[in-house]
């Protein structure tokens, strides 16, 4: 079994003091200070992988926080995974390595903001276009910029301006997007299913990121409005409640999506999801968050 990284030891020692300081959670209502409720979740299976600034991993059993080996790699430093981990992709100027270890790159796709179908599929954004390459076969052109401008112009006056920033697959057919427009408050989300478009979120404001899919065909992402905080919505645009998590670094879900898993650089606090009430709080934190069975 591995040493614990030490960033993770000095997260689980300074974690009480953390929380009342950077990892506060915001309260909901009028009053000020930190919120923190008794653990008193049930149920609560399966194991968080987490992995530090440095990428390195690693992983606790719960409900009793027992280490293990991570059961697989999870997307971390711009590098994303499939979720069998056979697959990985990552974007240096322009080009995306698609390689089956970080040891080995078995092809290169010109395009950048990769993404994994659950199928393994490597998807990237090129001049606006998404493109798709089959793990057997030639790269092709799933959604045209122009198509999705089209598709989305009753919901965003000059649509034409607007570009796929990030994708998230939901499913085989069906991904996630944040659209940008050319100024920096011109952000939206939208889902399309079939390459067409099922749903548009529009006047998110500026600066959201970290496009994160659920098992359950849902998403959630980053909102720097004031100050980053996590937001999740079903796949028909419906705001999910979630807790507020000052400088939250990255989101999960157990397997089941009955609970919801937000990380910051110290802390993992755990919630059911739907619900604002954090339920437990885990002295782990870092830059990537995985919940696996």
């Amino acid at each position: 079994m591995r040493r614990w990284p030490t960033w993770l030891v000095v997260g689980a020692l300074m974690a009480l003091a953390a929380v009342a300081v950077a990892d506060a959670i915001r309260p909901t209502g009028g009053s000020t200070g930190v919120s923190l409720q008794p653990p008193r979740a049930s149920g609560l299976q399966g194991t968080l992988v987490v992995a530090g600034p440095d990428c390195s991993v690693s992983a606790l059993r719960l409900p009793g926080l027992v280490e293990e080996e991570p059961p697989r790699q999870p997307d971390c430093g711009g590098t994303v995974w499939s979720a069998d981990g056979t697959v990985s992709a990552r974007c240096v100027r322009g080009m995306t390595a698609i390689g089956p270890t970080p040891e080995g790159i078995l092809s290169r796709l010109r395009g950048c903001a990769p993404a994994l179908r659950p199928n393994g599929d490597v998807s990237v954004i090129r001049d606006g276009n998404l493109v798709v390459a089959p793990r057997h076969g030639a790269p092709r052109v799933y959604v045209s910029h122009n198509a999705v401008a089209s598709q989305v112009s009753e919901q965003l006056p000059n649509s034409e301006n607007y570009q796929l920033a990030e994708v998230q697959w939901l499913d085989q057919s069906t991904f996630a997007a944040i659209l940008s427009g050319r100024q920096p408050w011109q952000r939206a989300v939208a889902v399309f299913g079939q390459g067409a478009l099922e749903t548009v979120v529009p006047e998110f404001g500026q600066r959201i990121s970290s496009l994160t899919a659920s098992p359950h065909g849902n998403f959630g992402f980053a909102h720097n409005q004031l100050g980053r905080e996590f937001v999740m919505l079903t796949r028909n645009g419906r705001e999910v409640p979630l807790p507020r998590i000052a400088n939250a670094r990255a989101i999960a879900w157990s397997p089941d999506e009955r609970w919801v898993a937000l990380m910051t650089r110290t802390t993992t606090f755990i919630a059911q999801t739907g619900t604002r009430q954090v339920v437990r709080q885990v002295p782990v934190g870092g830059d990537s968050l995985d919940w696996t069975p």
